[in-house]
Parts: C-alpha cells; structure tokens; sequence
C-alpha cells in the first residue's frame, strides 16, 4: 500500500499507510539467526557432533569433531539441507561442506 498522493510525506491518511511505512523500514528477519535456532532440532543428537560455523554463498559450512561424524554429515547432506530450508521464503542453503578451520 502506498501512501496517498496528497498527503504530506512522513505523515499518514490512515492505518495501512502506517503499516506500510513501517514495513519499509523493517528489516527482514535475520537469517543466521533462525538458522542457529533450528539447527539443534533438525540434527537431533547429531548437533553434539557438528558445529554450525557459518553460511557463504549458500554453502552451509560445518565443524565436525571426528572422521565419523564428518561422514555421517556427508551421508545426510541433502536432506538436512532440505529440512534447514523449509524454515526460509526461498531456499538459502544450497550445499553443506566440512570444515576444519
């Protein structure tokens, strides 16, 4: 909704020029954040084995503490990478790789 062409700019004619004013300044949810806060619940008890270190260009890098549980996050990849995705309006994380740094 736009404001009305003759109302002074900064001031609203009515409540949907206040909603939609606001929603401009607004800035969309932080996606990091919700990414950390579903992590642990779409890994399970696998989350005790990988640490999230961080997103880069849709690349979800992960932190494994064994050789094992880097195999077991290769294995599941694909459907954690779906399952982390539902949480989001596009899909963002497009990939899952391992880091040791």
């Amino acid at each position: 909704m736009t404001p009305r062409p003759g109302a002074p700019r900064g001031r609203w004619a009515n409540a949907g020029d206040l909603v939609a004013a606001f929603q401009r300044r607004a800035s969309p949810p932080d996606r990091l954040a919700i990414l950390s806060s579903v992590w642990e619940k779409e890994c399970g008890a696998f989350a005790r084995h990988w640490e999230l270190v961080g997103v880069k260009k849709g690349t979800l890098y992960v932190r494994p503490k064994s050789s094992a549980a880097a195999q077991e996050l290769h294995m599941r990849s694909e459907g954690l990478v779906k399952s982390l995705n539902k949480y989001f309006s596009r899909p963002w994380i497009l990939a899952v790789r391992t880091t040791y740094r």
